[in-house]
């Protein structure tokens, strides 16, 4: 708070009244000429500093006075009997207990730090190459419920088969129906037979069948995430059962609506569709 002229009148006024009323208690005899200078002082526009250490410069001559103002703010009094003892003057004496009243300066405003920008986590070149690859489908719009974040997941993952990617994630030809259809997971090329490893641990949600996806199973994991295996040409799990990463859960097949055995594998977090491949690459 900035102190105006008639702040710090206030101020070295109460400053005064402190003092000259400690001082009437203990000498009420030495405060009667300081009492009618001070209002005269106080009652004009003067230089208050200079009214402080003139004060302090008539109440130091008085010994008593100076013994009693330093017991009052914690000095240590030697006897006056004590040789080579004086009474301090100046800053130590009662002009320097006066000017201690002076109101300190103000501490400056602190700078606030700039909070430093957070540096952007590096693209793997899986999703890079994603996003160039669907470039040739901008003029459709991306499905509501797809997302082609990268977030972290939340826990450990193994590839769940040996095979190599015949169908990617997102838009594509579809190779039945001969037009651009969206893709919600990604196809593993791999033999009848091949094993089906689980994703990640979990529990099985569900196990069945469907005229699309042939033989497929579910398993949910742990955040919301679910992953599908679907064409399977056998399910060796149940709904309920706990499952861990990488324990066989199936064999891969051509169930369904197929042109060859692969495995379909569809990872979603909370209805939300992501691409398979950004982990598996």
């Amino acid at each position: 708070m900035k102190l105006t002229g008639k702040n710090m009148r206030v101020l070295l006024a109460a400053g005064l009244f402190i003092i000259l009323t400690a001082v009437k208690l203990l000498f009420p005899e030495q405060t009667a000429g300081a009492r009618a200078a001070l209002r005269e002082a106080v009652s004009h526009d003067a230089d208050y500093m200079a009214v402080f250490r003139s004060l302090g410069e008539s109440l130091s001559a008085d010994e008593e006075v100076v013994a009693a103002l330093m017991r009052m703010t914690g000095r240590t009094v030697e006897s006056p009997d004590t040789p080579g003892f004086a009474f301090p003057e100046g800053p130590g004496g009662v002009a320097g207990a006066v000017a201690a009243l002076e109101p300190l300066p103000e501490s400056p405003t602190p700078e606030p730090s700039p909070t430093p920008e957070p540096t952007p986590e590096p693209v793997p070149e899986a999703v890079s190459a994603f996003l160039k690859q669907q470039e040739a489908y901008s003029a459709y719009e991306l499905p509501s419920n797809v997302s082609y974040g990268y977030p972290q997941l939340p826990f450990d993952y193994v590839s769940p088969v040996a095979g190599m990617t015949s169908s990617g994630f997102g838009y594509r030809m579809h190779p039945l129906k001969n037009e651009v259809l969206f893709h919600y997971g990604t196809d593993f090329a791999a033999w009848t037979g091949t094993e089906i490893l689980a994703f990640a641990s979990g529990t099985v949600g569900m196990v069945g069948w469907d005229a699309g996806f042939g033989n497929y199973i579910i398993v949910r994991h742990s955040g919301g995430w679910r992953t599908l295996y679907a064409h399977c040409s056998a399910v060796y799990v149940t709904g309920g059962d706990a499952v861990e990463a990488g324990q066989c859960i199936g064999l891969v097949g051509a169930t369904g609506n197929v042109t060859g055995p692969h495995l379909h594998l569809e990872l979603t977090c909370d209805g939300v569709y992501y691409n398979p491949e950004f982990y598996l690459s």
